[in-house]
């Protein structure tokens, strides 16, 4: 696998020469774009990682000559749906959404495949079963993403003596969300499979919320006490609460297996620090410019493959440099 100082350059590149490619036609790709309509519809501008994402794909997109109009719901599911209805009213050339929920949004969906409009997804894909309504997903591989962290949980575990066998509790997303409930399933069955006697003995949502994962984690930490030996939170955002948290049940973090996912800041600093064994890198700014290269490559009217999914490499002290450079910093 390339390392993802590679994989963001290629990508980069392969953004910039979305203008420069030849079609079929002698135009260019830009000019096949040039002037087409496209609403993004996307989830949050709070989080690093939902900024950086629409930053990237809003940067290549424009390059490209395409009219871009952007809405923001906060992850929340009903306004999305009354967003998608306005959307559809605009008649745009495509539709890139990030889904808020991945069950809600499938109505949605329907609406947009009956008015014809063409739809990528970005980011958190739905039940695989309704394919059919998009005409690509581009994003992580949720469920690799949390198999990776159970991997990197079981090295940890070894590392840190604890051996093969021990309990933690994990720190979810928002619930109901693809990546929520993806990368939970992933770590669940790659634990199960590889390390069945690291059991989870339990969980509460974080919201992707430093503040609501510390609440969530003092909990956990009140109810399981020195049984827990490690920790998985869906997001390093989310992690740095169970460090806060972990800090006030007189626990040193450095002693415990703590493993969250996406190398955002909060995540690279506490793996420097020693406080958070590992992560796993999913790219902000690749996730977006994925889904940049598919609406422009759409527009010129090209076969896109079905998904076209980041790679989720693991993340520990050894190599953290790698999370700067795949998001830029």
């Amino acid at each position: 696998m390339p390392t993802m100082t590679k994989l963001t350059t290629a990508a980069l590149t392969i953004a910039g020469s979305l203008i420069l490619a030849p079609t079929v036609t002698s135009t260019t790709a830009e000019a096949a774009a040039k002037g087409s309509k496209v609403i993004l519809l996307t989830v949050s501008e709070s989080c690093e990682y939902c900024a950086l994402h629409q930053r990237a794909f809003t940067k290549a997109v424009r390059e490209a000559g395409i009219n871009l109009d952007v809405k923001i719901n906060a992850f929340n599911a009903a306004e999305q749906a009354s967003q998608v209805d306005q959307a559809i009213a605009q008649r745009p050339d495509a539709l890139v959404v990030w889904p808020a929920d991945a069950t809600a949004i499938v109505p949605s969906l329907r609406k947009i495949k009956q008015a014809n409009i063409p739809l990528i997804l970005t980011n958190s894909k739905p039940d695989p079963k309704f394919e059919s309504l998009w005409v690509t997903f581009t994003g992580p591989d949720d469920v690799g993403n949390g198999q990776t962290a159970a991997t990197v949980m079981k090295q940890g575990f070894q590392e840190k003596g604890f051996g093969s066998a021990g309990s933690v509790f994990v720190i979810l997303g928002v619930l109901g969300t693809p990546p929520q409930i993806q990368r939970l399933d992933g770590f669940t069955k790659e634990l199960g499979k590889s390390a069945p006697d690291i059991k989870i003995v339990g969980s509460q949502p974080g919201d992707w919320d430093q503040t609501k994962a510390t609440d969530a984690a003092a909990a956990l930490f009140t109810q399981y006490g020195d049984s827990v030996k490690g920790v998985y939170a869906e997001a390093d955002n989310m992690l740095a609460g169970v460090i806060v948290a972990a800090q006030r049940a007189g626990k040193d973090p450095s002693k415990l297996v703590l493993v969250g996912s996406n190398c955002s800041i909060e995540g690279v600093k506490a793996i420097e620090a020693g406080q958070q064994y590992g992560t796993v890198l999913q790219s902000p700014v690749d996730d977006g410019l994925y889904a940049a290269k598919a609406v422009v490559d759409f527009l010129d009217g090209k076969t896109l493959e079905k998904n076209h999914l980041l790679p989720h490499p693991a993340i520990t002290k050894t190599n953290v440099a790698e999370c700067n450079a795949a998001v830029g910093r």
